[in-house]
């Protein structure tokens, strides 16, 4: 599903373990990727994806992230996205290349990594994301594009964020 609003140069995909729009069945899980390329360097990349406390001002699904003890391999979390509060950990950390957290609650949970390669002039982004009882917890009355357009969503902005400059601005 292409986001209206993508334009050149982001792409997505996603495969879902259940067959209705109503997602009342218990087990379902949603696994998502998308690629970009970016007109920034993979630190200044990195940064941005490391800088938890800042991913409300940009990742339209969080309202808040708390990194105590900051970020690094086996660092906890606390994030709050799609009204849910979860608990994280960073289960992948590999400086300006790559990535990824899980966080879980009683409800759900959810893993996601970000691959950066680096692709002259710039970097090329790689998003995964998998999320488990999500849609039995949330959707509700919700278009289900939607949650795959906050998804793209990110990845547009982390590009904008990242073009603009500074490392964490």
């Amino acid at each position: 599903m292409r986001h209206p609003q993508a334009g050149a140069g982001v792409s997505w995909a996603r495969t879902d373990s259940y067959r209705s729009t109503d997602f009342t069945a218990p087990g379902t899980e949603s696994s998502m990727h998308g690629e970009t390329v970016i007109a920034a360097s993979p630190e200044r990349v990195y940064a941005h994806l490391v800088d938890v406390q800042r991913w409300p001002d940009w990742v339209p699904e969080v309202r808040r992230a708390h990194a105590p003890n900051g970020i690094q391999l086996g660092a906890e979390f606390e994030i709050e996205m799609y009204g849910i509060h979860l608990e994280a950990v960073v289960s992948e950390y590999q400086l300006n290349a790559r990535f990824g957290w899980i966080g879980s609650s009683p409800d759900m949970s959810l893993y996601q990594a970000w691959e950066l390669v680096p692709f002259p002039p710039g970097t090329q982004v790689i998003a995964r994301k998998v999320e488990r009882e999500l849609t039995t917890v949330v959707v509700g009355g919700s278009r289900v594009e939607a949650l795959y357009y906050a998804h793209q969503n990110t990845l547009l902005r982390l590009r904008q964020l990242a073009e603009a400059g500074g490392p964490s601005a």
